[in-house]
């Protein structure tokens, strides 16, 4: 799916109006079927009716679990991937102090274009499109802090032993501070595949036909029990929706966004 059109349908919350035109609809497909077979081949409830209702309920809930739990575990990784990040960017900004006092300004302020160009990562959901120029924009910015750090460690030639820790300290901080970029990145792409989506919008749908069926074989609507069984199983997917992509929907990381944005006011 096109990335724009993806963060359209979550920011305008499409998912949820098509689950509940499309639940209500199949229910009422359902009943009318269940209807007129009631009426042209006397159909009747039978204890085979629901065990198809438990079997098509229970998949359906064991979907949900999966899909719900995966989310979960994925929303709980990239807010540890953040303050991972933000871990390795303020070590390696803080060993800095350990270089030179003339080599300290130039390598600050790339540390300052390097958090800011990460906050814009943070702010709002992006397509393909923009992480890949972000990124690309990091790695040089990156390359130039690298170079920088390795030029002002062999400014202090001939080492000593002293200088030799130092250019051990920074060295590896710098280059933790960019594999946790790399972690966040490939992070934010890790979703489940397309496929258990539609398994679980198929259920849905097909958990609603096979409940009108029944009320229209019984002649009873249940109207209270239709609509609460709706609003509960929207309410459901669109919470794991929002969960899976934290940066499209209700439900966000602004709070552990901040605290980098915090930092970055320190610096």
């Amino acid at each position: 799916m096109n990335e724009a059109l993806r963060i359209y349908i979550i920011d305008h919350h499409l998912v949820a109006v098509t689950l509940i035109l499309g639940m209500a609809l199949m229910v009422e497909i359902g009943w009318q079927v269940g209807r007129r077979a009631k009426a042209k081949y006397n159909a009747s409830k039978i204890n085979a009716s629901d065990t198809f209702m438990a079997a098509i309920f229970g998949l359906l809930a064991l979907v949900i679990a999966i899909t719900f739990s995966g989310a979960s575990d994925r929303f709980d990784k990239r807010r540890d991937l953040i303050m991972n990040e933000l871990s390795t960017i303020s070590s390696a900004y803080l060993s800095i102090d350990l270089l030179k006092a003339e080599d300290q300004p130039k390598l600050r302020a790339l540390f300052k274009k390097y958090v800011d160009l990460r906050l814009q990562v943070y702010k709002k959901p992006m397509e393909i499109e923009d992480q890949a120029k972000i990124f690309q924009q990091r790695l040089e910015i990156g390359n130039e802090i690298w170079q920088g750090a390795v030029k002002a460690v062999k400014t202090m030639s001939p080492l000593s032993f002293a200088d030799t820790l130092v250019a051990a300290k920074i060295l590896p901080t710098i280059s933790a501070m960019f594999d946790a970029s790399d972690y966040q990145r490939v992070g934010m792409k890790m979703h489940p595949p397309p496929a258990l989506w539609v398994l679980l919008f198929l259920l849905a749908f097909v958990g609603s036909l096979v409940a009108g069926y029944i009320m229209g074989i019984e002649e009873r609507r249940d109207w209270l029990l239709t609509i609460v069984f709706i609003i509960v199983m929207v309410a459901t997917i669109s919470l794991v929706l929002d969960i899976e992509h934290p940066r499209d929907g209700m439900i966000n990381l602004d709070r552990v966004d901040q605290e980098i944005a915090h930092f970055r006011k320190s610096m």
